[in-house]
């Protein structure tokens, strides 16, 4: 058996080590077009920031991977898929396969600004190779400026400010941190964050153009009228599923990779995908949707290896979950933050710089917003993904978020690992 994983980000291995627990024997060739082997993405920005070197940024040591024969094999793009000869062109080889998995990731998506594209000094901020190319361009007299305060631009803008005279974050949301806090959080994110980070913020408002000078922007127009002056410019407005070469070899993709939900195969029996490349669907509300997240890379890659190998893994529930700090506050968020409609209704409880808002629909617990309150984060994590309905518990889950909710035969279950 020939497997071939395209791509080496966090479903790419996972995918690679799951077919090697189940299957010990056959080759495992995973192509990718980074110059480096497997390193965890979420660590870029401490990366920047100089918190972590990059040496501490592998997620497993060279040897690792010769002892346990995944064949990695870097600096190669691929170019093509042939599904009827079942072979994968990269470069100048061509990889022959028996089950192959599309593991691609997503790429950052730059929208249309007059002056900006080709210009040497503008930046994205997604990968390493992206890290160190600004690393490499700032300094403590740099004005930096940031499209998106999402979670990439925000992590940017983190980074940058430890290093930059200033950072002025443009966000075209009249809110931070959009896809994860709800408007009354964001608030109360954004002023700590403007104390302590020394972060401008301009909502509500987007780069249009830039004034250059050769090839470097010095300035950006915003949509409002105002000039900001600009030695780097960070686009980091968000990313688009990497999908190009699976919609050229006939796999059926709509925004991202269409896949068997459980087992992560495409239409074509022998494909699979996993990754940000893929569409999810999420459990708690039937939505098709795009979840860009590292856990559910690993938990996508897992199961497609598993499933390649002939093993029994499928996906369980799909929903998204963050954890995440910036500038020392601590953020945790899970499934849906900005849920609309009559059936959902809100318990939020705030005391001084921490801020709690769970989500509630049909008297079940369904998204949640910790900020300085992630004690136990993972009871509400279980109510949701149980579907738990809340008037089993004895007593009230904005009160007591320990296994104190639950009555005293599942907590002996909760406590031994058995299923309830």
């Amino acid at each position: 058996m020939k497997y071939v994983i395209i791509g080496a980000s966090a479903a790419g291995l996972a995918c690679a080590e799951q077919i090697r627990k189940e299957d010990k024997n056959s080759e495992i060739t995973v192509l990718s077009k980074e110059n480096f082997l497997p390193y965890s993405r979420p660590t870029i920005s401490y990366y920047l920031k100089g918190a972590v070197m990059e040496k501490d940024m592998f997620l497993r040591k060279n040897s690792y991977y010769a002892s346990n024969g995944i064949d990695i094999v870097i600096k190669t793009e691929v170019k093509s898929i042939d599904r009827k000869n079942k072979t994968v062109k990269a470069g100048r080889k061509v990889y022959p396969y028996d089950k192959l998995c599309i593991c691609t990731g997503s790429k950052p998506f730059i929208p249309p600004m007059k002056n900006v594209s080709g210009k040497t000094n503008v930046f994205t901020f997604l990968d390493l190779a992206a890290a160190k190319a600004l690393k490499t361009a700032v300094n403590k007299e740099t004005r930096a400026v940031v499209i998106g305060a999402g979670l990439i631009g925000m992590k940017a803008a983190e980074g940058l400010s430890k290093i930059c005279r200033s950072v002025d974050v443009v966000e075209l949301s009249p809110r931070i941190l959009p896809s994860i806090l709800d408007m009354k959080s964001s608030k109360g994110v954004k002023k700590y964050i403007e104390e302590k980070g020394k972060i401008r913020f301009h909502l509500g408002d987007t780069v249009t153009g830039a004034e250059t000078r050769g090839k470097r922007i010095t300035s950006v127009f915003l949509k409002s009228g105002d000039k900001l002056k600009c030695d780097i410019l960070v686009v980091a407005v968000g990313v688009r599923p990497e999908t190009e070469i699976a919609e050229s070899a006939g796999i059926e993709v709509n925004r991202g990779i269409i896949t068997n939900p459980s087992t992560l195969q495409t239409n074509d029996r022998d494909i699979y995908a996993a990754g940000d490349c893929t569409v999810s669907v999420d459990m708690l509300d039937g939505s098709k949707k795009i979840i860009a997240l590292y856990p559910n890379a690993v938990y996508q890659g897992t199961a497609a290896g598993s499933q390649m190998a002939g093993g029994d893994i499928e996906l369980g529930g799909t929903y998204p979950v963050n954890a995440i700090d910036f500038w020392g506050l601590r953020i945790c968020t899970c499934g849906l933050i900005n849920a609309e409609g009559e059936q959902y209704s809100d318990r939020i409880v705030q005391n001084g710089d921490s801020y709690k808002r769970l989500i509630i629909e049909d008297n079940r617990l369904v998204g949640f917003v910790l900020i300085n309150a992630s004690e136990n984060a993972g009871i509400y994590t279980s109510l949701i993904e149980n579907k738990t309905d809340l008037s089993s518990l004895e007593y009230d889950i904005t009160e007591t978020p320990s296994l104190f909710l639950f009555e005293k035969s599942i907590r002996a279950k909760k406590l031994k690992g058995e299923s309830v």
